[in-house]
């Protein structure tokens, strides 16, 4: 026996550029290029279908647009003053300053837009149904809707609006009830929302099915509120950018328009209250005043018709004069006095708590003013606040705790004044007493007169004064503008933010890039099957001898003498590099194994025995596949006799060679009849005494088995073998089938183990990956029957 099963020592043979990487990353790449370009129609597919889908989002994807407003707010903080305040300040009219953020704070508030969505009730939406997409009528639509009644709390429901024959009428279906209710355009319908009248818009057609959607008045206002942005672009400046989104352009600027006009209608509101406030308090104090002032009138006239007088100042010309003086204090003082009374009975009033304190009627004192304007502009803080915040708001307890101690200040204050004017009113009355002396010397009736005189020039002068103020006051509030002006108007962007046509397009792209490279992977993911070179490699480290292409042909021997073809090349290659294998003088034979049946083992077998023997080799092919022989059959061969007879003693060994046929220094000892126990005649000592023999005699003896994944027949043959090829058969041996490779090899089993790669299809990329064009021409004559061949393969290379 030549070799000791127990000695065989793994030998990888020679670098060849077949089984190892220049650059893994290069490699990967070319791999990666290689897949793209063999299914390229999967990409051309999948670009087509998803760039047409994109086309068809773009075309029936209903676009939204940006509705765009700016206004400018007068904040005194940044220069927001309106030219000629001054002016409206030493008249001391009412004004009230502001600041952006508050202004921001006040636009977000929940109770200015539900005043929109009420005033344009946006609670209700037409939509007309077409054949792909809804689309949203908004002025166009060809029915009015008017609500005589609507309930407070509505609820989300939808009506179906259809014609009829008799085009005076219409049928609505509420939500999916077949309760269908026919009306006449402009009857009033009484439905669970409230009482709706429709009427016909005659400018546009009543075609198709149209959808009425309600929502609740709260979700509306929720919905719009969110569609709203409220942004200052600058805080260098005091203006503020409003933006909506909407799929309605006309809608949408009719929305963010009157959200302003709601606004500044809100702000002049404000500023009005505290005028509104002071002429209500004049106009109640003039009727009073002009009603004591009648009295006194009434009273002098009276006096005189009873006492026959026609003049008296002549006759007290003296006395008035004298006491001219005194009688202009005293009436001052009192004036004052009346003023403070009343805004004491005005302040103690608890009614009046939550509202601003009149502050035109103020007297003159700088600290009394300041603490009425600081309270005032407190009260209209707080108002403000409550606009987007709650009574239990810390802020807002903070400005009603910082309105009481201000509340009692001014108490504080006005008791101090008054007591003051009422100290110098009676210091004033004290005088009296001396010019009362010299007033009795004057007749009684011109005594009396003179008081009445008095009392009707105190009256008098309160009355002037009171109606000054609320000329005044009307000036004021004639003159009030909002907190704000607008320096643009909603417009709508002219191109639709979304959908985005570049960015749908390249989505698209993308989609039709990723889905195949998707398929493709997960094809190999989940492939079972050996399709690349990383898959042999990646599982075990025996070396990769060749690889043989595909072979379309039904001829059993490719290899001729003077063949030329990439598959000839291709085991002219195996050849070369199994003569690193062998490089031993007494190393001859060489064992085939596979997996499993079809792997092309016997093919293989056949061809490298072909191209050792027009080597000038004297090459042997033992078919010991003895359970499913195929050499014989495939070769013409008889098969009556062979090893199996040979062993058993009914064949001699001249009688056991015969010539393959196809070359002449290539011989055949074929399989013979099929025996029932295979394994025992390979166990047979007459085995070794054949080997030894076909050594002595054949420079090459290759020996076909039976595949080592289903039988131990190569594994007993192990032990004559010089070298063992273990055939792998490109998407058709399994993966895990490689695991038996790599244990015969790291357990030694058998003798210098290299791997062939067969069936590589150069056309498929996808595939194994490493083609076999080598294209070796070097004017090689080709033979007759090579040409069909040759052409065959050189059409499949240029397609």
């Amino acid at each position: 026996m030549h070799h000791n099963g127990n000695n065989f020592q793994p030998n990888p043979i020679p670098s060849t550029g077949i089984n190892e990487e220049s650059s893994e990353n290069g490699v990967d790449l070319r791999k990666l290029i290689d897949k793209f370009i063999s299914n390229w129609y999967l990409f051309f597919i999948f670009l087509i279908i998803c760039i047409a889908m994109s086309w068809m989002y773009i075309r029936y994807t209903t676009p939204e647009y940006k509705v765009q407003a700016k206004i400018l707010i007068q904040d005194d903080k940044k220069g927001g003053d309106i030219p000629g305040k001054e002016i409206f300040q030493e008249l001391q009219l009412f004004s009230s300053k502001s600041n952006v953020d508050n202004e921001v704070e006040i636009l977000k508030s929940r109770s200015l837009m539900q005043r929109v969505v009420q005033d344009l009730q946006l609670y209700t939406s037409i939509t007309a149904e077409g054949h792909i997409k809804r689309s949203e009528l908004y002025g166009n639509s060809p029915f009015y809707m008017t609500w005589v009644h609507l309930k407070d709390s509505l609820r989300a429901v939808k009506y179906t609006i259809k014609p009829v024959a008799d085009v005076t009428k219409f049928s609505l279906t509420p939500g999916k009830s077949s309760n269908t209710i026919t009306a006449a355009w402009g009857d009033t319908m009484h439905l669970n929302e409230g009482d709706l009248v429709m009427r016909r818009n005659v400018n546009y057609a009543f075609e198709g099915t149209y959808t009425i959607d309600m929502t609740s008045l709260d979700q509306a206002v929720e919905d719009f509120q969110r569609m709203i942005d409220v942004s200052i672009p600058n805080k260098q400046v005091s203006t503020i950018d409003l933006k909506l989104d909407t799929k309605v352009p006309v809608k949408g600027e009719t929305i963010l328009n009157r959200f302003i006009d709601e606004y500044l209608k809100a702000s002049v509101d404000d500023k009005n209250r505290i005028a509104d406030s002071t002429i209500a308090f004049i106009d109640n104090r003039l009727v009073i005043v002009g009603q004591e002032l009648s009295g006194v009138e009434k009273e002098i006239q009276n006096f005189k018709q009873s006492n026959e007088l026609t003049d008296l100042t002549e006759q007290s010309k003296l006395l008035v004069s004298g006491t001219g003086d005194f009688l202009k204090q005293l009436t001052d003082l009192q004036v004052k006095l009346s003023v403070v009374k009343s805004l004491e009975e005005y302040l103690n009033d608890g009614k009046n708590s939550k509202r601003v304190v009149p502050s035109a009627l103020v007297v003159e004192d700088p600290t009394f003013a300041g603490i009425i304007e600081r309270y005032n502009m407190l009260q209209l803080e707080r108002e403000r606040q409550l606009l987007s915040s709650t009574e239990s708001n810390p802020l807002i307890k903070n400005i009603d705790n910082q309105l009481a101690g201000l509340r009692q200040d001014l108490s504080t204050n006005v008791a101090s004044v008054r007591k003051s004017i009422e100290v110098s009113i009676q210091s004033l009355q004290t005088h009296s007493g001396e010019l009362s002396q010299k007033i009795r010397k004057v007749p009684a009736q011109e005594r009396i007169f003179l008081d009445y005189s008095r009392q009707q020039s105190i009256k008098q002068e309160l009355y002037l004064f009171l109606l000054q103020k609320r000329e005044e006051t009307a000036i004021s509030k004639s003159s009030n503008m909002a907190t704000a002006r607008v320096i643009d108007h909603a417009k709508t962007v002219a191109r639709p933010f979304r959908p985005k046509r570049s960015l749908v397009y390249l989505i698209g792209f993308l989609l039709g890039l990723v889905f195949p490279t998707l398929i493709i992977y997960l094809k190999e993911s989940l492939s079972t099957r050996i399709t690349h070179k990383a898959d042999i490699t990646g599982t075990t480290t025996v070396p990769i001898l060749s690889e043989i292409g595909h072979f379309e042909g039904g001829e059993m021997v490719i290899v001729q003498r003077d063949s030329v073809t990439p598959l000839a090349e291709q085991f002219r290659a195996a050849r070369t590099n199994l003569q690193f294998v062998l490089s031993g003088a007494s190393d001859k034979v060489i064992l085939m194994t596979s997996s499993m049946s079809g792997e092309g083992k016997s093919l293989i077998a056949t061809n490298l025995a072909a191209v050792l023997s027009i080597s000038g080799k004297k090459v042997v092919l033992m078919e010991l596949d003895l359970r499913k022989p195929k050499i014989s059959t495939y070769l013409g061969l008889k098969n009556f006799s062979g090893f199996s007879t040979y062993i058993i003693g009914k064949t001699s060994y001249e009688e056991l060679i015969q010539p393959s046929g196809f070359n002449e220094n290539c011989f055949v000892i074929s399989s013979g009849p099929i025996p029932p126990n295979p394994a025992e005649l390979l166990l047979q000592e007459k085995v070794t005494q054949l080997f030894e023999r076909l050594r002595q005699e054949f420079d090459y003896v290759i020996i076909d088995t039976a595949p080592i994944g289903l039988v131990t027949d190569a594994q007993l043959l192990a032990r004559y073998a010089d070298a063992t090829i273990y055939v792998v058969r490109q998407n058709y041996t399994f993966k895990q089938q490689l695991q038996i490779v790599n244990d015969l090899y790291q357990q030694r089993k058998m003798p210098k183990l290299n791997i062939v790669v067969n069936d590589v299809r150069k056309g498929d990329r996808n595939g194994y990956g490493y083609g076999y064009g080598y294209g070796y021409g070097y004017g090689y004559n080709v033979s007759e029957t090579e040409r069909p061949l040759l052409s065959k393969l050189t059409k499949k290379i240029r397609k």
